[in-house]
């Protein structure tokens, strides 16, 4: 009985030592180490990125601390005294706003003092007036003082000092980037608010010359280029701008627009819906949300052409959740589906949607409506 025993013993398999050796064979323990090796990994970023957060801020501090150095309040050493002040002093307001600013130029504006700080503080505070009167005893010291009498010009509504201004500082400084804002962008942006669309193009691509790859100078440029009329080149500007920012549905809309111009409107759909998928897939858009005017030009070029009815439909639903009030446009869209649809009051509906007698004949509403029912043009 014994010997049948320990033969038992003998064959009877430990089953912690089963467990581990099958957790082996399964990979788990090779996956356990991939896991600690990437929590290292993970850990070391952290260490790296707090290290970036530290310095970044000591270099702000610097920064402010050189401001209020040149006033004379403290020594450009020490935080105690900086960090007493209250944070919407306007010394340190401007040194935060200098951190936008090449490296090259935040010594030079800091150098110019007390008053111009206040003055561009004024600015970001909707004092642009007294802004504007101030910072014109800076210009004539600092060319790089102009980008912000130039900022305060635009906000007073001095469009003309404005492109001034920056014409100015592109020629002395030289056009950059400064707070997100590409200054050479920003004049063809406001020469083209006073209507001088030749007079911008020229600008932006002047300033494309001496920073060929800037994506606001491009974008701009493409803009420009549909403004003048010249569609086939905005068309292929932003086409090859679109596959550096995917993400700019403005890209997508102007490329539309310009092949529309160009009698091309299933390749202006093509790109409408390849725009709506890349950053809108299925409806889930992440940090974007619908795009309507890219939904409302979509359906409208469905609808007028009377194809892809249901997806013309499923496009007027999303675009009509996602405005507050049904617009001239939205009517519109209704007018051209209850067309389609063969309903009886359609061109009614249509009559309703002509614009006054007295609107100019080359109102955009009156055409498209007498282009989708031809039967309401007055007759000779």
């Amino acid at each position: 009985m014994s010997g049948e025993n320990g033969e038992g013993q003998e064959a009877r398999s430990d089953p912690s030592a089963d467990f581990l050796k099958h957790l082996e064979e399964a990979g788990f323990f090779k996956q356990i180490a991939v896991l600690e090796a990437n929590l290292k990994t993970i850990a070391d970023d952290l260490k790296t990125l707090g290290q970036a957060t530290i310095e970044r801020t000591s270099e702000t501090e610097t920064l402010v601390a050189h401001v209020l150095a040149i006033e004379g309040e403290i020594e450009a050493e020490g935080d105690d005294d900086l960090w007493s002040l209250p944070p919407d002093d306007p010394r340190v307001r401007f040194a935060l706003l200098l951190e936008t600013y090449p490296e090259e130029l935040r010594e030079r504006l800091a150098g110019l003092g007390q008053g111009f700080a206040e003055a561009v503080v004024d600015i970001d505070d909707g004092k642009a007036e007294k802004a504007l009167k101030r910072l014109g005893s800076f210009v004539g010291k600092e060319p790089a003082a102009r980008f912000e009498r130039a900022r305060a010009a635009q906000a007073a509504g001095n469009l003309a000092l404005a492109g001034s201004d920056l014409a100015t500082f592109g020629e002395t400084v030289g056009h950059m980037t400064i707070g997100g804002v590409h200054t050479g962008a920003l004049l063809a942006q406001i020469l083209a608010e006073q209507g001088r669309l030749p007079e911008a193009l020229t600008a932006v691509e002047k300033a494309l010359e001496s920073d060929v790859g800037s994506v606001p100078l491009r974008g701009t440029r493409a803009s420009l280029l549909e403004g003048v009329g010249r569609f086939a080149e905005a068309d292929e500007v932003a086409r090859n701008l679109v596959r550096e920012v995917p993400s700019d549905m403005g890209l997508y809309k102007l490329m539309a627009r310009c092949r529309v111009q160009g009698d091309k409107r299933i390749e202006a759909m093509q790109v409408l819906e390849s725009g709506l998928k890349t950053n809108c897939t299925t409806g889930n858009c992440g940090s974007q949300g619908f795009d309507v005017d890219a939904g409302r030009l979509l359906a409208r070029l469905y609808l007028e052409d009377q194809i892809e009815p249901r997806r013309a439909r499923d496009l007027v639903m999303r675009v009509k959740a996602n405005v507050q009030q049904a617009t001239w446009f939205e009517n519109y869209l209704d007018v051209l589906t209850a067309r389609n649809d063969e309903e009886e009051d359609a061109l009614d509906q249509a009559r309703a949607l002509l614009p006054p007698t007295d609107a100019p004949e080359t109102d955009p509403r009156r055409r498209m409506v007498l282009k989708a029912f031809p039967e309401l043009a007055p007759t000779a």
